[in-house]
């Protein structure tokens, strides 16, 4: 049995599988619909006919094997030597299949759900959508060559991008706290405009204080002035705040030993703005730089591409696209921020908000720019293998703390 191949030889592969998945006839396409119980699968003899409209297998290690034998007399009847597998990626549901094809020799590609939603409907001329439709469309995507590179990352990678999910997932529930904090329990205690006064300011537990402002006056001692209801909903919120915040804390501090041990982690950390927290999210986002081959992609991926709607003499105002990894562009945002305290950095960014002189968000898209240009200084630093230059970028530099 073979083994999963090393990412550098898979990323050489599938540029090899995008150029010629059109026009080749030598290979059975596979389209998998994936599902937590089982997954149906469409056999195409590529730009020639279909094999098996529908397959079903259990998600299981003898439903695989299943999979495989009827791979194998596919391969047989059409002559096909090469397997290409396309799927969309299914929560986590499609890696052991997908691990499992690997290991067999067919290659794996992944299909863009957004793609894969318009390509649907001009499968039949219908907005219906069914498991076995679904794995049609896949192995019709594939014809196309309209493919996405699967990664299969290991090591300290694979276990950064884990230690980064679970971070994220805890920076979503402090964000929920929050908004629990703004819309429900702060405006039961004073009117929104003014600050909280004393006697009541004191009565919050002390991270519900460190969000919110006193009014001036002598410090207050705490009595039990608020309703019981209502300071049980506070001390519950505090409680569930001071549990998140500890978890942030522990996998902040659990990322860094993580991320030493891959050699781009000293280069990032050169470059003014990137923290040891930041420089761990955009390795685990990024994943290896060789597998993009120009800028323009790494930009994709941020979600940081220009895009405008555009029809006969209308063109509409350009934006970011805001598609891609959404972690990764507030990774960005953020090492602007951190950028923008330099010297060098600030007068960088008063001049972006110069140019937009009159906006009402100059100063937010000005540091969304700005993270831009921080994006193709991390892609120069990384693709040279040289620590970050100030003399390279405008006198840019760290500044000690």
């Amino acid at each position: 049995m073979e083994t999963v191949r090393d990412n550098a030889t898979r990323v050489k592969r599938f540029r090899e599988l995008k150029t010629t998945l059109r026009t080749d006839r030598t290979r059975l396409l596979v389209g998998l619909d994936i599902a937590q119980a089982e997954h149906v699968v469409h056999l195409r003899h590529a730009h020639t006919r279909v094999v098996t409209p529908a397959l079903t297998i259990p998600n299981t290690t003898r439903g695989f094997t299943q999979l495989w034998a009827a791979l194998t007399r596919a391969q047989r009847a059409t002559g096909c030597r090469e397997v290409v597998c396309g799927l969309e990626p299914t929560g986590t549901y499609h890696q052991a299949v997908a691990t499992f094809l690997e290991t067999q020799g067919a290659d794996v590609v992944f299909l863009s759900s957004s793609v894969a939603y318009w390509n649907r409907r001009t499968q039949d001329g219908t907005w219906d959508k069914h498991d076995r439709k679904d794995a049609a469309n896949c192995a019709d995507l594939l014809e196309q060559g309209k493919v996405l590179f699967c990664s299969q990352p290991t090591g300290p990678l694979a276990e950064l991008r884990q230690l980064v999910r679970c971070l994220r997932r805890a920076r979503t529930e402090l964000a929920s706290c929050k908004a629990r904090w703004r819309t429900t329990l702060r405006p039961a205690l004073a009117p929104m405009g003014e600050p909280l006064p004393q006697r009541l300011w004191a009565e919050l537990p002390p991270v519900l204080q460190a969000w919110e402002r006193a009014a001036p006056g002598r410090p207050a001692v705490p009595k039990g002035r608020l309703p019981l209801g209502l300071a049980t909903a506070c001390a519950d919120l505090g409680t569930q705040v001071t549990a998140v915040q500890t978890r942030i804390a522990v996998l902040e501090a659990a990322c860094t030993p993580v991320a030493e041990r891959l050699p781009a982690y000293p280069l990032l950390r050169t470059i003014p703005g990137v923290g040891p927290t930041v420089g761990a999210i955009l390795l685990a986002e990024i994943g290896d730089i060789g597998w993009y081959t120009k800028f323009s992609q790494l930009r994709k991926l941020a979600g940081l591409d220009i895009v405008r709607v555009q029809s006969g003499q209308y063109a509409g105002q350009a934006r970011i696209s805001k598609c891609g990894r959404s972690l990764l562009r507030w990774a960005l945002y953020h090492t602007a921020i951190g950028a923008a305290r330099t010297v060098a950095g600030r007068a960088r960014l008063a001049a972006l908000k110069a140019k937009r002189r009159g906006d009402r968000f100059a100063g937010f898209k000005a540091v969304v720019e700005l993270a831009a240009k921080q994006l193709r200084v991390i892609w120069g630093v990384w693709r040279s293998g040289t620590p970050y230059d100030p003399r390279r970028a405008g006198g840019l530099q760290r500044q000690a703390r």
